[in-house]
């Protein structure tokens, strides 16, 4: 398309509304132009003209640094371009999303970023001439790409993010200025400290700090946000502040300038959540999940708002008194948030749905799977009401094999999801205390050994984690920190066994068919609002028995139960189906590791051992006995190690030769784990337990 008007017909194409804005301006001279309709609009644009998109239904925002997008996107404008429509502008770019916030419509930060949305606004659209003299063009291949949807939450978390700019854009264009090479490590240390005594939380802070650290060009930006995570993981006393930022920017400016500097920062409002006395009832922050005294449960929902469910019935409020106690809902919540519901009916299709949705995204070598996701997607909501136990769920495949794709899935859809990489181990089990996730992991296969530990204990209701918070308070100072958790984590290797064995695995091949890339994010809050409807028609009211995937084997009873309960609640006969015959071939990969494991082996050796006695039980063996029946070359300290870890006691016989004391009993449960056969003993069942030493 050469001509304006063939852009203008291509705009209307696609159910945008086009006005005319003056040539070589951002000017539109229409009266009314917010209000009339967009055929008496496009009617009055010429070929001279400039033109705009009004912006009904879109939010677009405005980069006049360009440095900045990625300080609101994970990503950069490159890889934007292939999921939503951007646009260069003069000095910067435009990222249009179909969708609006659900407050304020415009926040805009002179000479950084602006947020626009709906009808009350527009933007300068390609081909027009910016007042530069160069002309708006699109990075995006506007023909094959559409406009991103995005929900109103995420739309409210880029205007917080812009509005945040907006607060400390005075003290963020100063900083830039001497955020130099040999002093941005500690600038980045001290302004943390003092954004977290401040009280800001996490999440401006990180904006505040990438913003100034993006502007400067600053090459280990990832460097100077884990600085600023560690720092809001210690206690107050701990952190170095403003005398600290002080004396760096003297060393930088002098002291007249640090101070003119210091004074840009801008302190938060006075909140009453510390007051006291009797007209100042005392304010607490919910996260949703708690139930009040009067068995109340206190979700939050989009707004972010609270919704109080009892007895089958809920409200929503803004905020809620109790007893001289004002709970508001926790305004940055680290995770998608459902809508209210309008009913709690029984939702037939869900699972149907659910399933196709999934299916859109990943695409799973094995049909079977997509019933385990969406009984995993159900579990997320009710397993903190069962108090036993939890599978996991691991997703596990080569790189590039979809395994990130069905963690992003899972975090649309899940109830509280919470998707990190690579956490430390402080920051682990304070997420998990605090917001009580659903707690998805990417690259586990690099995670920390204390990490693991942590997650090894967290399927068991009940487990946790003691940590020293105050050493100058003793015993007082001990904390136990609750780390009962659902974990939904991706890996390229198997991780080690006493996670592994906690898991359903779901094992990833890269997709061979086309799959949609960008996550639909108003369908998925869709699907999440219809799930947190069914959680809080059953509160409390599901059973799990761990009985309902027979097997003999009670760690798959444990992994598989809580799906086959989800299917019989929520699916129908196919799913319950799919789901039964996954963890039978889970099972029986299981029992092939196990019988071709080197336990299994040294379990044969000690049978054939055995069996080279005759009919003879001996009551022990040496450790030449075994290892002549091992194949390959084996070392004692290695069969040491095995035979103690199946449960054998060592001996030491006359002459200093070493062997191991023979328990039948054992040795019978051993063989029928490890699937060894012997013809030659009795029924191992009826021998006695080996001689006392």
């Amino acid at each position: 398309m050469e001509r304006l008007l063939e852009w203008v017909r291509f705009y209307r194409s696609k159910g945008l509304t086009v006005l005319k804005v003056a040539r070589g301006t951002k000017r539109c001279l229409i009266d009314d132009w917010n209000e009339l309709p967009p055929e008496e609009l496009e009617k009055m644009i010429t070929e001279e003209d400039n033109i705009g998109i009004r912006l009904d239904g879109l939010s677009v925002l405005d980069f006049e640094r360009p440095e900045l997008v990625e300080a609101l996107f994970t990503e950069g404008v490159n890889v934007l371009s292939q999921y939503t429509w951007v646009a260069k502008t003069g000095r910067g770019f435009h990222i249009y999303m179909r969708g609006l916030p659900s407050g304020k419509k415009n926040v805009k930060t002179d000479g950084l970023v602006e947020f626009k949305s709906g009808s009350g606004h527009y933007v300068t659209a390609p081909p027009s001439l910016h007042p530069s003299g160069s002309r708006y063009e699109w990075v995006t291949d506007v023909e094959k790409v559409g406009i991103a949807e995005v929900s109103p939450q995420a739309l409210e978390r880029m205007r917080r993010k812009v509005e945040v700019l907006q607060i400390f854009e005075a003290f963020i264009k100063g900083l830039e200025k001497v955020w130099t090479e040999s002093h941005r490590h500690n600038l980045a240390l001290w302004l943390s400290g003092v954004l977290f005594k401040l009280g800001y939380e996490l999440e401006d802070a990180e904006v505040v700090l990438k913003a100034v650290a993006l502007l400067a060009h600053d090459s280990e930006v990832n460097d100077r946000l884990r600085a600023l995570a560690d720092t809001y993981k210690k206690d107050r006393s701990e952190v170095g502040a403003w005398t600290k930022l002080k004396a760096e920017l003297e060393s930088i400016v002098g002291a007249d300038r640090a101070r003119e500097l210091l004074s840009l920062l801008p302190r938060p409002k006075k909140t009453e959540e510390h007051a006291e006395g009797p007209d100042k009832p005392r304010s607490r922050y919910i996260i949703g999940g708690e139930v009040l005294d009067d068995g109340s449960l206190v979700e939050v929902v989009e707004g972010p708002r609270l919704l109080v469910y009892k007895d089958g019935q809920f409200e929503v409020h803004e905020s809620l008194e109790v007893d001289g106690v004002v709970y508001n809902p926790y305004p940055h919540l680290p995770f998608a948030l459902p809508r209210a519901p309008e009913s709690l009916d029984v939702d037939p299709e869900l699972w149907r749905d659910t399933k196709s949705f999934i299916m859109e995204y990943f695409d799973a070598p094995d049909e079977r799977v997509y019933d385990v996701i969406v009984a995993g997607v159900a579990w997320s909501y009710f397993y903190r009401e069962i108090r036993k136990s939890t599978p996991y769920l691991l997703f596990l495949g080569p790189w590039r094999s979809g395994k990130t794709r069905a963690l992003e899935v899972f975090t649309a859809l899940g109830y509280r999801a919470l998707q990190v990489v690579d956490p430390s181990e402080a920051s682990i089990f304070r997420i998990i205390e605090e917001f009580k996730p659903l707690l998805v992991i990417d690259e586990a296969n690099v995670l920390d050994p204390n990490i693991l530990a942590i997650l090894a204990a967290a399927y068991r209701y009940g487990a946790v984690i003691p940590r020293v918070v105050d050493p100058d308070k003793g015993l007082d100072g001990i904390r136990m920190f609750k780390v009962f958790s659902f974990v939904v984590y991706a890996s390229r290797e198997q991780p080690r066994d006493d996670i592994f064995s906690r898991s359903v695995t779901v094992f990833c091949e890269k997709a061979v068919r086309q799959t949609k890339k960008l996550i639909d994010e108003e369908k998925a809050a869709a699907l999440r609002t219809r799930w947190f409807a069914q959680r809080l028609r059953l509160y409390n009211q599901v059973r799990v028995n761990f009985t309902e995937f027979e097997s003999e084997d009670g760690r798959m009873q444990e992994l598989f139960s809580p799906l086959v309960v989800m299917s019989r609640l929520f699916g129908d006969p196919e799913a319950e189906r799919n789901i039964v015959s996954y963890g039978r071939e889970i099972e029986a990969r299981v029992r092939s590791l196990e019988t071709t494991s080197e336990e299994a082996e040294v379990v044969e050796a000690v049978i054939k051992a055995v069996e080279s006695r005759g009919r003879d039980a001996p009551e022990y063996l040496t450790n030449a006995e075994i290892m002549g029946n091992l194949n390959g070359e084996w070392e004692p300290r290695r069969l040491g190690r095995l035979m103690t870890r199946l449960g054998f006691r060592r001996i030491k016989l006359s002459g200093g030769v070493r062997g191991y004391i023979i328990d039948y009993r054992l040795l019978a449960r051993l063989m029928r784990r490890y699937d060894v056969p012997t013809s030659v003993i009795p029924p191992l069942e009826k021998a006695p337990p080996s001689l006392p030493y």
